[in-house]
């Protein structure tokens, strides 16, 4: 056994080591502040241990010397050691701080409040009720330049009647024979055919055919408007199929001559515009009355109705001086009949003239 321990020596000296180690020295290095507290509590001991008095210094004059008192004897004493702080000896003044019941105050990370959203619902905007009914500006039509009298259909014709002091009703008796559709157009539709230029403002040929913007005789629509040359009917007869001098247009249908000769102008003065067109309602209605007024020699008041003889006159004259063609004189005074809530007998309007003459009365 004994040769077994001095033969194990380093052995067993590196066992007891390693237990001192592990149980009394590597404690104060792995336990935090434990070893400075320790290294604290012994240079406390070391500074309050009262050592004796070695010696002391206690003079007595002499001759030349001076004797100092007893309480004014100076010792020596060890001077204070340094004690380091420590993280326990800290004093901490307390601060007023803000904890979130959420979080947790040990070291743990630090948990974000949880978001609750709240759907808030929209609050809807109250009905205020308009206290006048809204009036929005019409899109115009045309330039104002471009407008004429009017603000529908009737009323165009009776604009018309006033200007050139015939009666409207004589107006449509004649529109009524020539150009049917015109009489069916709604309000918007004849104010849009009444402003000038409209046939550079239409977007489809149907709408230039429908405005009377083509030649009678030939089907085709008139070569100074959009869709020039394009056919809206066939032609009048296979005669008329080329013909360049008549020139029939717009809603009264009337000749190209008639219209640049005779009344185009005063057309112009009465409307006094600058500009004036026979494709214009009111513009090819007011030189229609002007030339019945004054083809058939009528001298009556502008407000009143016409004796059937003068509304037979005015057919005579615009066909040409007779009555035989289509019956027409018969067909106009019934026309007027009927727009001027009228009885005249038309059976003998092609009687009232001289045979052979231009629309003579007998």
């Amino acid at each position: 056994m004994k040769d077994f321990l001095v033969n194990n020596k380093k052995t067993f000296l590196a066992i007891l080591i390693s237990f001192i180690s592990v149980f009394f020295v590597f404690p104060y290095f792995l336990t935090p502040g434990k070893l400075t507290n320790t290294l604290a509590d012994f240079s406390s001991s070391v500074a309050s241990f009262k050592f004796p008095k070695i010696f002391s210094l206690n003079y007595s004059v002499k001759r030349g010397t001076v004797e100092l008192p007893e309480s004014q004897s100076r010792s020596f004493v060890l001077p204070t050691v340094y004690q380091k702080p420590t993280i326990a000896l800290l004093s901490v003044t307390p601060q007023e701080t803000e904890v979130n019941p959420t979080e947790k105050i040990s070291g743990s990370p630090t948990k974000k409040p949880t978001k609750i959203l709240t759907k808030i619902k929209p609050t809807p905007t109250p009905y205020i009720k308009p206290t006048s009914k809204p009036n929005p500006s019409p899109t115009p039509l045309a330039p104002p330049e471009y407008l004429r009298p009017g603000t529908g259909l009737d009323d165009i014709f009776k604009k018309a009647g006033e200007l050139s002091c015939v009666p409207p009703a004589l107006l449509k008796a004649f529109v009524a024979q020539e150009a049917p559709g015109v009489l069916n157009w709604s309000d918007q539709t004849a104010l849009f055919y009444n402003a000038y230029d409209w046939w550079h403002r239409v977007k489809e040929v149907k709408q230039v055919c429908a405005g009377y913007g083509f030649y009678t005789h030939t089907g085709l629509v008139a070569e100074d408007s959009m869709f020039a040359g394009e056919k809206c009917k066939n032609p009048f007869s296979p005669e008329t199929a080329n013909d360049t001098y008549s020139r029939v247009l717009g809603s009264c249908q009337m000749l190209r001559s008639y219209w640049e000769n005779d009344f185009k102008e005063p057309t112009r003065q009465k409307l006094k515009v600058s500009k004036v067109d026979r494709r214009v309602l009111i513009d090819c209605l007011v030189g229609y009355g002007i030339h019945f007024r004054e083809d058939a020699g009528y001298s009556g008041s502008c407000g009143g109705d016409w004796d059937m003889k003068y509304v037979a006159k005015a057919a005579c004259v615009n066909a040409g001086g007779t009555c035989d063609y289509y019956n027409y004189c018969y067909t106009i005074c019934n026309n007027y009949n009927k727009y001027a809530n009228k009885n005249y007998n038309c059976n003998n309007a092609a009687g009232l003239f001289v045979p052979g003459s231009f629309c003579q009365f007998k």
